[in-house]
């Protein structure tokens, strides 16, 4: 993934500076004193000193995605990783080692999410944006300490901060929970009172077994009503235990008129 976020900057700067191959080389070495002594041409250097995990968009709730087979995946959301970059222009005059930089600004200061288009590699359909900020105040290092690193002479730099997801693949994977029973008790002994939420929920389809959509289920001796979603399944948050009398109607009318018992496994009603 690194690989191709360097091949997505330099595309990038490629593009919007524009850049002749011909005429300015990028690179993405260490630019220590030695490295810099055999340049022949003028050089845009993108080095990568930093990488760390953006915990301000780090995200603890899984995610559920539904399947058609009654299955449900549910995945931690990739972590976020901020690769930091010194970007620094060589040439043999600073009146071109200025353009160069300033160009290399006005281009990644454009796209606050890196182009689609340009993605490479792994990074290429990503389910959340590449984000990518340059010249933040908050995120520019001491310059002078990284150079005394670099062993190199302090020149004018840009600071490039990427943010990368990371997925660590933790999926699990079950079938659809769409009834659930949560009791609160008072006290280390459960001791009374307490208080307890059902809810309880299912899917609604026809003789042909296919889901019906925008049916409303209806609890008699409630009076709760519940709309059917695309895959004809509705919910009915809060229902105590006992035996109850569902009622399914569409536009047609009354199709079906079951007695449910709550709780139990099985809240399917199928119209004949």
């Amino acid at each position: 993934m690194l690989i191709d976020l360097d091949e997505t900057l330099k595309q990038l700067l490629i593009r919007e500076m524009p850049i002749d191959n011909r005429d300015v080389d990028i690179s993405f070495d260490q630019p220590k004193r030695e490295w810099s002594a055999k340049l022949s041409r003028p050089t845009i250097n993108l080095y990568l000193y930093d990488v760390r995990e953006n915990t301000e968009l780090r995200q603890t709730n899984w995610v559920v995605e539904r399947g058609d087979n009654g299955q449900a995946t549910k995945k931690r959301p990739p972590r976020r990783i901020d690769l930091a970059y010194l970007i620094t222009a060589w040439t043999n005059t600073a009146e071109d080692e200025h353009r160069l930089l300033w160009r290399a600004l006005w281009a990644l200061m454009r796209h606050p999410e890196l182009p689609e288009d340009l993605l490479q590699g792994d990074m290429v359909g990503s389910e959340v944006p590449i984000r990518a900020s340059v010249a933040q105040p908050d995120e520019i290092p001491n310059v002078s300490d990284l150079w005394g690193v670099l062993d190199n002479e302090l020149r004018p730099s840009l600071h490039l901060v990427a943010t990368l997801p990371l997925d660590l693949v933790q999926v699990i994977t079950g079938p659809l929970v769409r009834s659930k029973r949560i009791r609160v008790e008072q006290g280390l002994e459960k001791e009374g009172p307490f208080e307890e939420i059902t809810q309880v929920g299912g899917t609604v389809r026809d003789a042909e077994d296919r889901p019906l959509v925008g049916a409303v289920v209806r609890v008699r001796e409630r009076g709760f009503t519940a709309t059917t979603d695309e895959e004809g399944r509705y919910t009915f948050p809060n229902l105590s235990a006992g035996s109850y009398t569902f009622v399914v109607f569409s536009d047609a009318g009354e199709l079906l008129e079951k007695e449910v018992v709550v709780l139990s496994r099985d809240y399917d009603l199928q119209v004949e």
